[in-house]
């Protein structure tokens, strides 16, 4: 379904490019459904993925904890979010590699901030392998799709620095009695959607 709309079924205004990236078309309805549907349909394959991969390891008598809690429609917080909930074995890795040895020697918020941005140069390299044209496939300095894609390098690092942003905000107002009233008083599945939107 995705796909024959190169993934954005709805208009956004915004080119492929980092710099065609504005508040006005980052914020659009059209933007924000687009995000919504490819961050659903990515949920699920990184679920598939992992209910594959336990599958296999337990078949070798070695137990594994799941890769995602269904953080889209299970999140009370960015925090939880992204600390107990959206790919477990990443959010494993970035504690133990990136948080912990930066918050022996800084704030919480800076650590965070280091994590979110590792992770961000990390996903610019998986893209940048994964998504790389092959030398057929490209013609000139023209990329043919649909058998090459360019990914417009940056917006990652961007993505996940606005995250470290959200989850700043959370550590300074998370607290406040609006946010605390609208945790106890809407739905859960509200109060995840506007989590993850």
């Amino acid at each position: 379904f995705l796909s024959d709309y190169s993934y954005e079924p709805f208009p956004t205004g915004s080119g492929s490019n980092l710099e065609d990236i504005n508040l006005g078309n980052g914020f659009s309805r059209g933007q924000l459904i687009n995000n919504a549907l490819a961050a659903i349909l990515f949920q699920l394959y990184l679920t598939t993925f992992g209910y594959g991969i336990t599958t296999l390891t337990s078949l070798g008598g070695v137990q594994q904890l799941p890769m995602m809690l269904n953080p889209i429609f299970e999140s009370k917080s960015p925090s939880d979010f992204w600390g107990r909930k959206w790919n477990l074995v990443v959010h494993g890795l970035l504690k133990r590699g990136v948080y912990k040895p930066v918050r022996t020697r800084f704030s919480r918020m800076t650590a965070s901030t280091a994590t979110f941005i590792a992770s961000g140069i990390f996903h610019e390299w998986i893209l940048a392998v994964l998504f790389s044209p092959e030398y057929n496939e490209l013609e000139g300095d023209a990329c043919i799709p649909p058998s090459c894609y360019r990914p417009g390098f940056g917006r990652s690092t961007l993505f996940f620095i606005w995250n470290a942003i959200i989850i700043a905000m959370e550590y300074l107002i998370g607290g406040a009695a609006i946010f605390q009233l609208a945790k106890r008083h809407l739905p859960s599945v509200i109060v995840s959607i506007l989590v993850s939107s």
